[in-house]
């Protein structure tokens, strides 16, 4: 019975402190696709706008993301 609780209380602390440090990392990278790779996904979520219009929003975000020096993204297009 011992065996179990040690096992059982080891894995919760591991898990528990691999979290915290996940949670304080800032070596998190996010990435934000081409156009054409978002294109589906965004007119799933928007389906009353234009390609065009889609093409305006996805280069506003993508600029966002560039300004914000807060986040380390890597920004792929």
């Amino acid at each position: 019975m011992k065996k179990i609780a040690t096992s059982a209380f080891t894995i919760i602390l591991l898990l528990g402190l691999g979290t915290g440090v996940l949670a304080t990392s800032d070596q998190i990278a996010c990435k934000v696709g081409d156009f054409k790779e978002m294109l589906p996904m965004m007119q799933d979520k928007h389906p009353q706008l234009s390609e065009k219009q889609l093409k305006e929003m996805h280069k506003d975000c993508v600029n966002q993301m560039k300004k914000e020096s807060s986040t380390n993204c890597m920004i792929n297009n």
